[in-house]
């Protein structure tokens, strides 16, 4: 196996674990957002509803930036173009 072989191996399984971390990801989306539905459709405007809200809105928030980001980090792996074999095997340059 040669080291361009290699590194795209190892490459192409990073790509495959970061899809399967954005895929569990996911799993909690319908969770938090039936949560957040909740909390929005509640009609008090006590400090607690509104504590809830924001919190719901950023753990969604931030979810979905995870999703995104793993898949999108997944996608360049996979691809493995120069800058991930230069990122996964630098060549000393003289």
């Amino acid at each position: 196996m040669s080291k361009n072989d290699a590194v795209l191996l190892a490459s192409r399984t990073l790509a495959v674990l970061f899809m399967v971390w954005a895929l569990a990801e996911v799993s909690y989306l319908p969770a938090l957002a039936y949560s957040l539905k909740h909390y929005l459709n509640i009609e008090s405007a006590s400090a607690y509803t509104e504590h809830m809200r924001h919190y719901e809105l950023m753990q969604v928030g931030f979810l979905v930036t995870r999703i995104v980001g793993f898949s999108l980090f997944s996608t360049l792996l996979f691809k493995c173009g120069p800058d991930i074999q230069q990122l996964l095997l630098p060549v000393d340059e003289p």
